[in-house]
């Protein structure tokens, strides 16, 4: 509920991006500095000291500190007047979710037994995809509905702008999920775990040798992350400004087409993984091969981006480029999981949020770049296939590169002392 509770947020952030051009001039490449830059630089910051302290401290409590962290700046967000206020409010944001993640992610091992946490891995990932999609279709309607009824608000709040209101309403649920996280039950049920692992013995290796001596590992699997975020951010962040400019709608119906892609897509792509490792099993399919797999599939819908002739073929394409996408992506953290030792989980896991929040400042940016140069209402569109259609080739070709590597990680992880040996 938490992380819905922030895809939401995000979600409107990007739903927005025509609102503020419209109240203050923002061109292109402001647009993707606030989308981008702003919640990218410090929500990588902010990671790796929120992985360090959960786990040396209460993960519960971070969490809430994180929750309440965003709802204030949300509130924050709506009352600004300048470039840099909306940018503190974007980076308040930022540091308050950068946390939820990798904490998330480092429990789950604990919370369940070995045989059950791909599951709970693939509920909480579907969970995450199905709060960006229904988080795009609530924010879009939300902005629908303020904007054609006007006169159903407070007079109090007449003239203000819709994405003003739209920021304060999405923020009044803050309080209830951090009550909730602050009362979650946190008993484990997972496997025993050794004492070499729950233990911090002399010997065992700080985040710097483990990573050191598994660089490619890591350079490989973060990379490909990293490829594919690009990819995806690009469609869900500039669909609400390149749809409309192509085709002339309403950027607020963009938020429900998309929203209802993205879901559709989810629903398809978080079932797959499953399916594949259950009657591929016998054959030796491992989770990194069904990942690799699953990106190879992603690029071919994304072929047929800049040929589209209407919004539902856009619709489309995003949900099939999804569905395969989200079927790659799914595994990841399991990956994640058995790449870490159980002392640096939250700081390994930090590493699968800092990928993607460097592909959430390089792509807004590199997309409005590209646009910046391109003139014509299709110009946005083609440019977020120049920056995705590469992205998703990338990300294939390092997960194939990752599989040797990764075994040998796998079984150094697995050795009294992880990370000593390569």
């Amino acid at each position: 509920m938490a992380n819905f509770y922030g895809l939401v947020v995000r979600q409107m952030l990007n739903l927005i991006a025509p609102g503020l051009q419209v109240s203050f001039g923002f061109s292109d490449f402001q647009l993707g500095m606030l989308q981008g830059l702003g919640m990218a630089v410090f929500a990588c910051v902010a990671s790796y000291p929120m992985g360090w302290l959960a786990d040396r401290y209460g993960r519960r409590l971070l969490l809430a500190i994180g929750v309440g962290i965003w709802s204030l700046s949300t509130v924050l967000y709506a009352f600004q007047d300048s470039f840099g206020g909306l940018f503190a409010g974007t980076v308040g944001i930022a540091i308050g979710e950068a946390g939820l993640i990798p904490i998330i992610y480092a429990m789950i091992p604990d919370l369940f037994p070995e045989h059950r946490r791909n599951t709970a891995n693939l509920i909480f990932y579907g969970g995450s995809l199905f709060g960006a999609g229904i988080g795009m279709a609530l924010g879009g309607a939300m902005l629908e509905w303020l904007g054609a009824s006007p006169g159903s608000l407070p007079d109090w709040l007449a003239g203000v702008d819709t994405w003003r209101v739209a920021m304060v309403m999405i923020a009044l649920p803050g309080p209830v999920f951090l009550l909730l996280i602050a009362t979650m039950p946190l008993a484990g049920h997972g496997s025993p775990v050794h004492a070499a692992q729950t233990a911090t013995p002399p010997k065992a290796p700080g985040f710097a040798p483990y990573a050191q001596a598994h660089w490619r590992t890591l350079a490989c699997v973060c990379g490909s992350i990293f490829a594919m975020a690009v990819a995806m951010t690009s469609a869900l962040i500039w669909f609400p400004v390149a749809l409309p400019r192509a085709f002339g709608i309403d950027p607020a119906t963009v938020g429900v087409g998309l929203g209802t892609a993205v879901t559709a897509a989810t629903l398809i792509g978080v079932f797959l993984p499953g399916i594949a490792l259950k009657f591929g099993r016998r054959g030796g399919l491992t989770p990194i091969k069904a990942t690799s797999f699953f990106l190879w599939l992603t690029p071919l819908p994304a072929l047929f981006l800049p040929f589209v002739t209407s919004p539902f073929e856009a619709y489309t394409i995003a949900a099939l480029q999804g569905a395969m996408g989200v079927a790659g992506s799914a595994l990841m953290p399991g990956i994640f999981q058995d790449l870490a030792p159980a002392a640096l989980r939250a700081r390994v896991m930090t590493l699968l949020g800092i990928a993607n929040a460097l592909a959430l400042a390089a792509s807004p940016l590199a997309v409005g770049m590209i646009s910046s140069l391109m003139a014509g209402p299709r110009g946005m569109l083609y440019s977020v296939a120049i920056v995705s259609i590469p992205s998703l080739f990338a990300a294939a070709v390092l997960m194939t590169l990752a599989q040797r590597p990764y075994a040998a990680t796998v079984r150094a992880v697995r050795s009294p002392f992880p990370g000593e040996e390569v």
